[in-house]
């Protein structure tokens, strides 16, 4: 393909009667998209998961979308997350439905220079359908808490006919070890049965995430349930919902320790960024999020949280509450 000039041309007359060409700009060689990763034809279960992996290359960066039936997907049950600045896709379905979701998906790279489609076709059967040597989630991972610079393991083990080659997927997106200059590793001894595990070395807050094991064998594709990997030092997000006539004040206590002033107890979300740091936030009334380093010594097992009527004096009245929804009532 000829070169595209970056600017453009321009001419002068020398003083001896020669034309001379200038080149204004640089020399740039634009190349139209072509695929490094390509998805595969799935059969998936009803009910469980199929993520298809589209990447491209080429100069402009091009942009990856999906489409089903020549239009753009368009439901709850279906995400698409981008990544590499767009030029990789990952459509994301979930739960898969039978027959509706069965269909062949299409992968479009596009830039200036051109176009590109690949295709996947994606089966969907359900439970009582499933071949024999589907694979099957022996073991999936569990939440696990780590140290900075510490070793995590999410463990996995899957059984199948043929064995089923296990991935893992972090927050919908693949896990590329290869790309973690050694420091992720996927287990694979055939003496051990969770040969899937994923190890992560030297722990950073950006591990952080929910974590997915995927089974794989040409029977199908089976997805584990998510289990979220947290890295101490770094931030954990604790939702605590309260609701009440009229709408119940709520704090935040860690032991005998007060974590929210008395004389600014919200209606509403309480966001500190440490234990020893709350600030209010009274953007949302029905709720009280705690944002707590989690290089505290403690962790948090549970929550307190202290209500009085808006419109009478008198003490608070004291609720000892796991994450979870509950109903205050005013007094």
């Amino acid at each position: 393909m000829a070169p595209a000039w970056g600017h453009g041309l321009a001419s002068a007359v020398s003083p001896v009667g020669l034309l001379v060409v200038l080149l204004v700009g640089g020399c740039a060689a634009e190349e139209p998209p072509r695929f490094i990763k390509e998805p595969k034809d799935q059969i998936g279960v009803s009910g469980g998961v199929a993520s298809f992996v589209c990447q491209a290359t080429g100069d402009p960066r091009p942009r990856v979308t999906w489409n089903k039936k020549g239009k753009k997907v368009n439901s709850q049950r279906f995400e698409t997350i981008e990544f590499d600045g767009s030029a990789g896709a990952v459509l994301r379905i979930q739960p898969l439905r039978t027959p509706r979701d069965e269909n062949v998906y299409e992968c479009v790279a596009q830039n200036s220079v051109g176009e590109i489609t690949v295709h996947a076709k994606l089966t969907v059967l359900r439970e009582d359908q499933l071949p024999p040597g589907f694979p099957n989630i022996d073991m999936g991972p569990q939440l696990k808490v780590v140290e900075r610079t510490r070793t995590a393991t999410m463990l996995c083990a899957a059984s199948g006919n043929p064995d089923p080659e296990i991935t893992w997927f972090k927050d919908f997106l693949p896990v590329d070890p290869s790309a973690s200059n050694g420091r992720i590793k996927q287990l694979r001894s055939e003496s051990t049965p969770i040969r899937g595990a994923l190890q992560i070395e030297s722990s950073e807050e950006t591990d952080q995430g929910k974590y997915e094991c995927v089974a794989t064998n040409s029977a199908g594709v089976r997805y584990s349930s998510p289990a979220n990997l947290y890295v101490r030092g770094g931030n954990v997000n604790i939702t605590c919902v309260a609701v009440g006539s009229p709408m119940p004040y709520v704090k935040w206590m860690q032991g005998a320790e007060d974590l929210t002033p008395e004389d600014d107890m919200p209606v509403g979300r309480i966001s500190p960024q440490s234990p020893r740091d709350p600030r209010g936030d009274r953007e949302h009334s029905h709720h009280i999020t705690l944002i707590t380093g989690t290089r505290a010594p403690d962790p948090v097992s549970y929550y307190v949280i202290e209500y009085k009527s808006k419109s009478q004096d008198g003490p608070y009245q004291s609720k000892r509450t796991s994450p979870r929804r509950f109903t205050a009532s005013a007094a």
